[in-house]
């Protein structure tokens, strides 16, 4: 099947202001753009093309970008008017497809035939939150969070609005998995607290993080490890010291190590561990005030997107030099869909973000310069 509409290549080049680098804007629509969250792997077509969401036409709909050419494809076709699709852009590698949320069912979408079907009905009085395939490609994973708009007002893409209400009500949450085959489903995780970012590992079909969301200083425990096998979790990288901040937990590239980074007070660290909790590391890293999202797909190098800079930290054996800056993105941090989130390329060579520095939010791409040492150093206000 055809896509419902071919748009042309909206690409714009241009050589970044501070760094001199060349950054690509891959979009340019008067709506915004999104590209997939830093934990979720929305490349297929052999890593040519990007799934992305976009609000064109006053309705949010599903495209596909093909990076080479820039030329879009929208891959679904939702009425205008309707609620907003959601929609992770996490792939299924193993049947081509990927999953979406729309008026209390979740589809599975074939991203060559663009047949959808039906795997899931979302329970009334529960939101619904992810619908990620495993590391196998045989289910999916998603969560169910108790419904609590009645007493709270809550608006958590604003500026988390409502969110420390929601982590001290202590919703009834769970952790679903569906057999994309058959459409059983499994409650593989249940407790009454708030439960969120529920990733699986990019290669093992038994294996997700979930943690427990909430101001990072408050919660009892952030990252956890859940083996489907066993349906035993495990903490990973406990809090050491009162206050201590632990987050942005994602899984590197090769599905087995989980990265996160650390605050206490004016110091930062980035570290890693297997999903058994060995193997850990952690390297000191210059703090950047302000709200940050990290990425990597090993620990040689990370980046992130505090303030209005994307920036490079590279590890030397013992810490982490810079941050240097890649790029300036200089969007805000007013909405939480538009955030830059950058995510690194699997192979490594390029960033991909969000940035409103348009006016709208729209998708940039970089490429990562083989000499860190020549970018521009970020100073930071100690």
């Amino acid at each position: 099947m055809k896509p419902y509409s071919v748009y042309p290549s909206e690409r714009k080049n241009f050589q970044d202001r501070i760094s001199g680098v060349t950054v690509h804007q891959l979009t340019n629509f008067k709506g915004h753009s999104e590209h997939p969250y830093f934990t979720d792997d929305g490349w297929y077509d052999h890593d040519r093309r990007m799934l992305f969401v976009s609000d064109r036409s006053n309705v949010r709909n599903l495209f596909s970008i093909e990076i080479e050419s820039g030329e879009i494809s929208r891959l679904t076709d939702m009425p205008v008017g309707g609620p907003n699709l959601a929609c992770p852009m996490h792939v299924n590698h193993e049947l081509n497809e990927t999953y979406y949320h729309y008026k209390g069912c979740v589809y599975a979408i074939n991203l060559e035939t663009l047949e959808t079907r039906p795997l899931y009905i979302v329970p009334k009085g529960f939101n619904f939150g992810g619908a990620r395939s495993t590391g196998d490609g045989k289910y999916v994973v998603a969560g169910l969070s108790e419904d609590l708009s009645a007493t709270i007002k809550a608006n958590l893409a604003a500026s988390y609005v409502g969110f420390e209400d929601i982590f001290r009500a202590r919703p009834d949450c769970r952790i679903i998995r569906i057999n994309v085959q058959d459409n059983t489903v499994d409650e593989i995780w249940r407790e009454k607290c708030w439960v969120g970012h529920i990733n699986p590992s990019l290669t093992q079909g038994n294996l997700l993080t979930f943690c427990h969301e909430g101001p990072w200083n408050l919660v009892d425990h952030r990252i956890w490890v859940l083996d489907t096998n066993t349906g035993k979790a495990l903490k990973l990288r406990e809090r050491r010291v009162e206050g201590e901040k632990v987050g942005h937990e994602y899984w590197f590239a090769d599905g087995i190590h989980v990265g996160y980074q650390v605050h206490d007070g004016d110091k930062s660290f980035f570290g890693f561990a297997r999903y058994d909790g060995t193997g850990e590391v952690e390297a000191p890293a210059v703090r950047v005030p302000g709200p940050d999202h990290v990425h990597s797909i090993g620990f040689d190098f990370v980046v992130s997107d505090t303030g209005k800079s994307i920036k490079g930290y590279k590890y030397n054996g013992k810490s982490f030099d810079g941050p240097r800056i890649i790029t300036m993105h200089d969007g805000s941090f007013d909405w939480g869909d538009h955030h830059p989130h950058p995510s690194v390329t699997r192979d490594g060579k390029n960033v991909v973000y969000n940035s409103t520095a348009a006016g709208y939010c729209n998708i940039y791409m970089t490429a990562i310069p083989e000499d860190f040492y020549a970018l521009p150093e970020l100073k930071v206000n100690k």
